[in-house]
């Protein structure tokens, strides 16, 4: 008997200590959720700019630099061509009022991220389309930072 209660006291420090652990590390939801809005209107803002592709590679990087982890940067570096950040489908500030940001129940500091995105189809006619980037957040030491975009 005194095995059984030494092992049910155990078991329960056990999940105690991994449920502390992972508050601890879970980013509160509505102050993520804000974050992530303002990094996707900065940056579909700074899309929509009408600059030169210098200044807006900077202002891009200055962007991922503020609200992105240092390992989700150095893996944009590599892939150049495309904007994962954004699935390659920017927005004008007009559709900006689209952008929506929720929790995803199923996972610790995921979010989705949807807006709509006016852009042609193969016959060159208008039409918008939908954009949903799936992602995660956690806490660094420059706040609240997009960890990785997830497929």
């Amino acid at each position: 008997m005194k095995l059984i209660k030494f092992f049910s006291i155990g078991f329960a420090i056990i999940i105690s200590v991994n449920n502390l652990a992972r508050a601890q590390d879970e980013v509160d939801p509505d102050q993520a959720i804000q974050r992530i809005k303002e990094f996707y209107i900065a940056y579909n803002t700074a899309w929509s700019a009408n600059i030169t592709p210098k200044a807006l590679d900077e202002k891009l990087d200055s962007l991922k630099l503020k609200y992105c982890a240092i390992a989700l940067m150095i893996d944009l570096k590599g892939d150049g061509d495309h904007d994962v950040l954004i699935n390659d489908q920017y927005t004008d500030v007009e559709h900006l009022k689209t952008l929506i940001v929720s929790k995803e129940s199923a996972k610790v500091n995921s979010y989705m991220v949807s807006y709509i995105a006016p852009t042609t189809n193969p016959s060159n006619k208008p039409i918008e389309e939908k954009v949903i980037i799936h992602l995660t957040v956690m806490k660094g030491a420059r706040g609240i930072v997009i960890d990785c975009v997830c497929d």
